[in-house]
């Protein structure tokens, strides 16, 4: 079994992502994690930079069986399409609830800057993306634990 969680930064995708893998028996793997240093990425190779890792890295993994996969919050934007066989969810919520979970920027270079603007810029920039990559479980009101359970629900 292989499933893929994706939205934006601050949703949960990888709290709910080792809860899922937890539950079934498989491995966990947060994009982000297996990338490597986001932020030392980012100001060495620039976007285009970190893009290319996190495609590779996609790439590598799509092989794989018996793996949550954690994506980035862009990774809609880099060619996620070789996950297409993969079960992928999308968690989603409001841009007040992504500034809250954050906290800060810290790590995060495309939020740096005003937080609430930067969430609400990103999001509404890739919202189309995550629309056409699978189903949405908003995670507002919810706990990491209810939102894996109607995650596990789709299957």
């Amino acid at each position: 079994m292989r499933i893929v969680v994706a939205g934006p930064s601050g949703v949960g995708k990888s709290t709910v992502g080792r809860i899922l893998a937890d539950r079934r028996g498989l491995a966990f793997v947060d994009l982000d994690e297996r990338v490597g240093d986001v932020a030392g990425i980012f100001e060495s190779e620039g976007e285009s930079g970190f893009r290319r890792r996190e495609r590779a890295a996609i790439e590598a993994l799509a092989m794989k069986d018996d793996v949550v996969l954690a994506l980035g919050g862009g990774s809609v934007e880099q060619g996620a399409t070789v996950l297409q066989e993969w079960p992928r969810v999308v968690l989603m919520a409001e841009v007040g609830t992504l500034v809250s979970r954050l906290g800060s920027a810290k790590g995060r270079p495309l939020l740096e800057g005003n937080l609430e603007e930067r969430v609400s810029a990103l999001r509404d920039r890739r919202m189309a993306g995550w629309a056409a990559f699978g189903p949405r479980v908003h995670t507002d009101s919810l706990t990491a634990e209810a939102v894996a359970r109607r995650v596990e629900a789709m299957w």
